[in-house]
């Protein structure tokens, strides 16, 4: 199930570190339920058990399609742009 309190601390994470295209927040859960910030990936799992290859496959997208516009939009870029 989706957690927006999760989704929310993720995007608030990827905002304030400047973050573009893709991060993977990793969150702990305690046994009240609260949700704690542990660090942010630049890049996601890429094994067959990840999560972002599955949903990518489950949006009915295609995973070297989608990195390859991922990797054409940062090359794009001015150096040093923000």
């Amino acid at each position: 199930h989706v957690d927006f309190e999760e989704v929310g601390m993720a995007v608030t994470a990827h905002t304030a570190l400047r973050l573009r295209d893709l991060s993977r927040t990793d969150l702990i859960v305690d046994s009240d339920g609260h949700p704690h910030f542990l660090e942010v990936n630049v890049a996601p799992g890429m094994t067959e058990t990840s999560l972002f290859p599955m949903s990518v496959e489950a949006s009915g997208q295609d995973l070297g399609t989608l990195c390859r516009t991922l990797l054409e939009s940062a090359a794009s870029r001015p150096r040093g742009s923000t």
